[in-house]
């Protein structure tokens, strides 16, 4: 499929808007490059949850039930994600940006891919916590309850655009010290947790999580190849890369809702 290149004429080059979220999920998630080592394309991975109840007694008195971890096995492929792009000495010469905007276009939607599958596997979360009425400093200290966590560092709450309002207009939130930027997308602070927001964040959805939840495995790095047809002065760029994301430790995630 030929590329529609702009006319010998100043136009400002635009490139559209294929980015479905600028936060940079690689800096949620443990990078596991264990695969690059071994043969193979399968990985079978044990994901953990934990089960208890915090109970109040009296004096004397013992606890009626018990914490216990338990797991679940499951067997991932490993996935080659691929792109690729043409272009013709012709267009090039005609119009140098269509190399800089098939690039970034191609670059976006690789990014793109890592981030849905990052969020799928947050989806997978088994901690719950729903909050009825507003999304509030009290909704987030309630999930960080359920994972029984006694060091907090770590944590992380990512957000849709439809709670961003309600968390800027709660009153601990607006009293948080803002605070030196940690990731693409914060807006903030929250109980001392970060806020980041995302558009792959299901609405009346937040998820609560450290990077231990998600794990990237590597098996090859991002690359970039290029290749050409001389004869018909046809270039293909090709990009790829070949790794799975899998959640790993269900007990640093919490999936909180918020009720209609």
């Amino acid at each position: 499929m030929a590329n529609t290149v702009y006319q010998n004429f100043v136009l400002e080059s635009r490139l559209s808007d294929l980015l479905n979220t600028k936060l940079n999920t690689r800096s949620l998630m443990t990078v596991d490059n264990s695969l690059t080592e071994s043969a193979g394309m399968i990985k079978k991975i044990n994901t953990y949850s934990y089960t208890g109840k915090v109970e109040k007694l009296a004096k004397g008195a013992k606890n009626t039930t018990r914490g216990a971890v338990s797991y679940t096995p499951k067997q991932y492929e490993v996935e080659v994600s691929q792109q690729v792009f043409d272009y013709y000495d012709e267009e090039f010469m005609q119009d140098p940006k269509v190399v800089e905007m098939g690039m970034n276009g191609a670059a976006t939607l690789m990014v793109n891919d890592m981030n849905e599958k990052y969020f799928a596997e947050l989806k997978k979360a088994t901690l719950s916590h729903s909050v009825k009425g507003a999304f509030n400093y009290d909704a987030v200290v309630d999930a960080i309850q359920l994972m029984n966590l006694e060091d907090e560092a770590g944590l992380f709450l990512i957000i849709g655009n439809d709670l961003k309002a309600e968390v800027r207009k709660d009153e601990d939130f607006k009293a948080a010290r803002q605070g030196e930027m940690l990731f693409n997308g914060q807006i903030g602070n929250i109980c001392g947790v970060p806020v980041l927001v995302s558009k792959l964040v299901p609405a009346n959805t937040a998820y609560l999580a450290t990077k231990e939840a998600v794990t990237l495995y590597t098996k090859k790095d991002s690359e970039v190849e290029q290749e050409r047809q001389g004869e018909i002065r046809q270039n293909t760029v090709i990009m790829r890369k070949v790794n799975l994301v899998a959640l790993t430790d269900a007990t640093k995630v919490v999936k909180i809702t918020k009720q209609a």
